[in-house]
């Protein structure tokens, strides 16, 4: 074989491993995704923050709702009036990083107060995997 004909046909190896990894990898994630939130559900329902402990597997932990906070281009300036009413204006740079405004909502939040509503947010559960 000359070299460019086995170039071609390594390069059309790795694109065909490739494209398995990755579809593998998609279905892993969907069957994780799935029994997370299989696994969320019934410790919500069992009002458990930690499952048992099991031998050679280990224990989950439910954490603390991480919060997804948005603010859509149509509010924009809604949010950076409230901002500065509040004397938050430290947030906004040209526009308000979302990490930044997740953080802010969960401060509120915390503090028991009501987010404005041109904010959108969400709370996503996560889990803890501890192996020992």
């Amino acid at each position: 074989m000359d070299r460019e004909k086995e170039l071609v046909f390594d390069y059309r190896t790795a694109k065909e491993v490739y494209t398995e990894a990755s579809k593998a990898e998609k279905e892993a994630k969907a069957r994780i995704l799935s029994i997370e939130e299989e696994l969320i559900t019934l410790m919500i329902d069992k009002s458990i923050e930690r499952t048992a402990k099991y031998e050679g597997i280990g224990f989950v932990t439910l954490n603390k709702p991480k919060v997804r906070a948005s603010c859509s281009e149509d509010n924009k300036y809604e949010l950076f009036e409230y901002l500065k009413e509040i004397e938050r204006e430290d947030m906004i740079k040209t526009s308000v990083h979302p990490g930044t405004l997740s953080t802010f909502i969960k401060e509120i939040l915390a503090e028991g107060k009501e987010p404005p509503k041109f904010v959108n947010y969400y709370l996503q559960n996560n889990l803890t995997l501890t192996k020992k």
